[in-house]
């Protein structure tokens, strides 16, 4: 008896892997995706740097730029390949009934949605490898390596919390046509007020209030922080990962009450 649950939990995590494999295809045959998720963090991390002049460039505590900007554009990757990529393929996948027929196979939801989750952290963390490479082949970046688990363990919360909330997102969403307008419609302001392609630090503090209550900024600064050579412990407050946590949280259940397999209008529709 105690062999056919394994039979099945091993099928099942075999269909999640497959899932992963196809969404990753997908994603490859997709120049705007491609080019969302892998060029524009690159073209921000050279242009940036390129063009903020060297007086400018000096960041609080004598950071130098580049050194801020490197994990900061590693951020603006795990957003775009994580709630961009996510709430644009997953809207495009319901309004084609790709959604609806694999809703009508034996393929359990989840799998879909591990797949769908695997791929955006395969290619978030690929894209951010490659945003480190550059910053420090070209921009002198170093690497603090005492606190790179920190860093790893800010971007696993952030890519999880930003997956969820791309997932819950899509529900609100009747159109193809809308979906990427309202992905950077709401994830632009949060990144620019959010110590995202610049330093907060000397923002107004109801500014700086406003960004801590959501979910980007906790992530920016654990991750920007983990390149601070003076950083030794955990950078993220306990505030900060409570913030996160709960955003967390607030998708999962958005996810399990609204996500829609069909088209639709809105989220009454028929799931």
């Amino acid at each position: 008896m105690s062999a056919e649950p394994a039979r099945h939990s091993r099928s099942a995590l075999l269909l999640a892997a497959g899932q992963v494999r196809y969404q990753l295809l997908l994603l490859l045959r997709s120049p705007l995706a491609f080019f969302l998720t892998l060029v524009v963090p690159l073209l921000l991390l050279v242009s940036l740097n390129v063009v903020i002049p060297p007086s400018a460039a000096l960041m609080p505590r004598g950071l130098r730029y580049a050194q801020f900007l490197t994990p900061a554009v590693c951020v603006f990757c795990l957003l775009n390949a994580c709630y961009v990529t996510t709430i644009t393929s997953v809207v495009l996948a319901r309004e084609e009934q790709i959604l609806k027929r694999l809703r009508g196979t034996p393929l359990p939801a989840w799998t879909y949605l591990a797949g769908r989750s695997g791929t955006a952290f395969l290619t978030a963390m690929a894209s951010a490898a490659i945003i480190i490479t550059i910053g420090v082949a070209f921009f002198h970046v170093h690497i603090v390596w005492r606190a790179s688990g920190y860093f790893a363990a800010a971007a696993g919360l952030g890519m999880a919390c930003f997956f969820l909330l791309g997932v819950a997102v899509t529900a609100a969403i009747a159109k193809t046509d809308t979906a990427l307008p309202v992905a950077y419609g709401t994830v632009l302001p949060l990144a620019f007020i959010s110590d995202v392609f610049f330093s907060a630090a000397r923002a107004p503090h109801w500014l700086q209030d406003l960004a801590s209550a959501f979910p980007v900024a906790p992530v920016a600064r654990a991750m920007e922080a983990a390149f601070i050579p003076g950083t030794r412990s955990w950078p993220m407050p306990t505030s900060g990962l409570l913030v996160v946590l709960g955003w967390t949280i607030a998708a999962a259940a958005a996810i399990a009450l609204t996500f829609r397999w069909e088209p639709g209008p809105g989220p009454g529709h028929a799931r």
